[in-house]
């Protein structure tokens, strides 16, 4: 029963380059987003563990982990002569299987809720179209356009470190600085929209630096790293996230920021990434955390969670025959079961389609 689990909702374990802490780094992700919303809806496991308004900042790890995880693949493709034509088939498949078809069946299944007389964020036919076309985004699919867009972006980004930078560390980093320079400087100019990948670049070109860094010093953090001073640096960077949620914040310093603006992408996807290279380079509490199983699994049907979740806390808030301090309870756990289904029936299969290297 143990190794079946372990094959459907850990099935890369077993792989040399694969890293359990990060499949809890993106459970972390998920579970900041749950916390967030549900706490937004009040609905709380206690009055003072109160999330809201940090939905955001779970995605913003989201966004830096795809990156890395996504470049570091594409870098080492392009350094190992492996970039052919048949790997950016099968790369264009496999994105698309990751994100779009869930995303449809989610916009669907949201639009049905809507017409039956409950109240959904697709509310207008219209909706359905502009939401499929990654040309809107509302509530919770915001981040959907952001990120499939990003993985058209992401190849022309790494071609040019290949093709042109050479994979050199001075013209990468001056390169990078441009590029996060003048993202910030058009946001800030002309505010976009929350669909606009652009708005949210430097979020996910520090995964991408993290993963370029890595691969061209041979896949390692090169000596001498204090581990201690890394693992101190990484648990402040996460005290500081924390710090940051509008409730503790508004305890400890008794004035609000509003931290979710443009000007607070890049120091938040800094911390993420430095709280990554902790996960990963060393053997300290965050790991240890971040390894936990049932951290895993969150990881392994976070997109399901993400996409369903909204659902779930509608449907609870109407449940009035349970008391108010279960309702958080029935929450996690109709959203885990319905989570755990569509990651079993949909996204798993989904995952194990491949192009064949004959049809190359």
């Amino acid at each position: 029963m143990i190794s079946k689990f372990n094959s459907f909702f850990f099935p890369h374990d077993n792989k040399s380059n694969h890293f359990n802490a990060l499949d809890g780094l993106r459970g972390l992700a998920v579970l900041i987003v749950l916390l967030s919303h549900s706490s937004n809806s009040g609905i709380f496991f206690h009055e003072l563990l109160n999330f809201s308004g940090i939905g955001k900042i779970g995605v913003y790890l989201f966004f830096v982990l795809s990156a890395y995880l996504l470049d570091r693949q594409i870098a080492l493709a392009f350094i190992n002569n492996k970039s052919s034509s048949h790997y950016w088939k099968n790369y264009t498949l496999r994105r698309f299987l990751r994100i779009y078809p869930l995303f449809l069946i989610a916009i669907i299944l949201y639009a049905v809720i809507n017409l039956i007389g409950y109240s959904s964020v697709i509310d207008n036919l219209i909706d359905i179209p502009l939401h499929l076309f990654l040309v809107k985004g509302e509530s919770i699919f915001w981040s959907i356009p952001v990120e499939f867009k990003y993985y058209i972006i992401s190849p022309f980004i790494m071609w040019l470190c290949h093709k042109f930078l050479k994979w050199e560390k001075t013209k990468l980093s001056f390169f990078f600085l441009i590029l996060i320079s003048l993202s910030i400087i058009v946001e800030l100019r002309y505010e976009l929209q929350d669909v606009s990948t652009l708005k949210y670049l430097p979020v996910f070109l520090i995964g991408t630096m993290i993963s370029i860094y890595e691969v061209t010093l041979n896949k390692k953090i090169p000596p001498p790293i204090n581990t201690i001073l890394l693992n101190t640096t990484g648990l402040l960077c996460f005290l500081l996230i924390l710090i940051s949620s509008p409730f503790y914040f508004k305890i400890i310093f008794n004035f609000n920021v509003e931290f979710q603006s443009s000007e607070f992408f890049l120091p938040y996807a800094v911390l993420w990434g430095i709280i990554l290279i902790t996960a990963k380079y060393t053997r300290g509490i965050i790991r240890m955390v971040l390894e936990f199983k049932l951290l895993r699994f969150l990881g392994s049907i976070s997109y399901s969670a993400y996409l369903f979740h909204m659902l779930v806390i509608a449907f609870v808030k109407k449940l009035e025959f349970i008391p108010q301090d279960l309702k958080i309870y029935f929450f996690f756990l109709l959203t885990i079961i319905l989570s755990t289904i569509s990651y079993l029936i949909i996204e798993l299969p989904l995952s194990k389609i491949n192009l064949n290297q004959k049809n190359k």
